[in-house]
């Protein structure tokens, strides 16, 4: 096992003493009266349309801290954004810290140890997923926000049963649509345009992250059926499963890394893989909502154990979106029947002329204000503010 260098502990632990104090002592009240969290770089995207718009159309400055050191947020030359590098000392600043709205992405807030402030905070929640809100999450995941950015009526139905059922207060729910899909849509239609034609037949895996998804119970021997059929495959993990198995991630590019038909798509936010593939093959990942609903392809689902972090999810009465969805934008094989893989996904190849109509007509179905969720995001985000700032004085 590698050993932490105590030295760079410290440079790192000194570098974020450093922000912290810039953050409460030397930044003004104006630049830090809203603030955007993102625990990794990847979390950018789920933000960038609002955070556009907010500098854009309202001329707000904003904070953005985040617990990536790589994260190239901290080299911005956009005056508008004061980036922060927060993470031994996170709990402490989520504590303390003094602002009009607070935007992030996590879930769990008040549940562990990222606490809500000690000061009036309005927090803001931004989906990250496209996937049902009471299957593959814990309980009481999102109770602690004040206000939801629903991507669509089924998680807006979601929340608002929950609040029933245990007598929560309403929190305010926007019918605010979803970003990176539209982000996806946008850079489809350009490839599509632009490009020339990728390898035929590439399949992207791209699975959840939890006991038994895709890659831990039947990865490999899914991998090889497709290889020795003849289709290029692509593998994308879970950024979770990246950092908590990385002897299964070295296994894949051991075994496969050779294969000039094989590409290993580790920690990469690039849409490109999900711009290539002709299918892609999942299992309760709510990137599969977004591949079929941005590119308008079908989904091969692998029916390994369910990901369920919430065992009371059925209380609601509401079938996850990860399962009524299933039949309407793909197809289903137990991993039992690895060997049909390659012939499911020649039939979802050739169908997907049909798939494409249908997935167009669910999107418009179950997604909120396509193309508009940045106006509406940061619109509502100043409306809380402005609201926030007519209660102060």
């Amino acid at each position: 096992m590698k050993r932490r260098n105590p030295i760079s502990g410290l440079v790192s632990l000194a570098r974020e003493i450093s922000y912290f104090y810039s953050f409460f002592w030397k930044t003004p009240e104006e630049k830090k009266a809203i603030v955007f969290y993102a625990e990794r770089k990847g979390h950018y995207p789920y933000f960038e349309g609002i955070i556009n718009e907010l500098m854009r159309k309202y001329n707000q400055p904003l904070s953005y801290v985040t617990s990536d050191p790589e994260d190239p947020i901290l080299n911005t030359n956009e005056a508008k954004i004061m980036p922060f590098y927060l993470r031994a000392l996170l709990p402490l600043f989520f504590s303390l810290v003094k602002c009009r709205v607070f935007v992030m992405t996590l879930t769990d807030l008040d549940k562990f140890y990222l606490k809500r402030s000690i000061h009036d905070v309005h927090y803001v929640y931004v989906f990250h997923s496209l996937a049902s809100t009471h299957m593959g999450f814990r309980p009481g995941s999102y109770d602690h926000y004040d206000s939801l950015l629903c991507p669509g009526p089924q998680q807006l139905k979601e929340i608002r049963t929950y609040e029933e059922i245990h007598k929560l207060p309403r929190k305010q729910l926007v019918k605010a649509g979803y970003y990176r899909l539209e982000q996806l849509y946008d850079e489809y239609a350009h490839y599509k345009k632009e490009s020339k034609p990728g390898v035929k037949g590439t399949v992207l895996i791209a699975p959840s992250w939890g006991d038994k998804n895709i890659l831990e119970s039947c990865g490999e021997q899914a991998i090889k059926v497709l290889l020795d059929a003849n289709y290029y495959v692509i593998v994308r993990p879970h950024s979770e499963t990246v950092k908590k198995h990385h002897e299964l991630i070295e296994s894949l590019r051991k075994t496969y890394g050779s294969n000039p038909n094989f590409a290993l798509e580790v920690l990469s936010h690039s849409n490109e893989p999900l711009l290539k593939a002709d299918v892609m093959i999942s299992d309760y990942s709510g990137i599969a909502f977004s591949y079929a609903f941005g590119t308008e392809r079908p989904v091969l689902f692998l029916d390994v154990q369910k990901k369920v972090k919430n065992p009371r999810y059925m209380e609601l009465n509401i079938q996850p979106i990860e399962l009524s969805l299933r039949s309407e934008i793909g197809t289903t094989l137990p991993p039992e029947r690895l060997e049909e893989v390659p012939k499911a996904v020649a039939a979802l190849i050739r169908d997907t002329p049909s798939y494409k109509k249908r997935i167009s007509r669910l999107r418009d179905k179950y997604i909120y204000a396509f193309g508009k969720s940045s106006q509406i995001g940061a619109q509502h985000i100043m409306d809380v503010y402005n609201a926030i700032n007519k209660q102060k004085f």
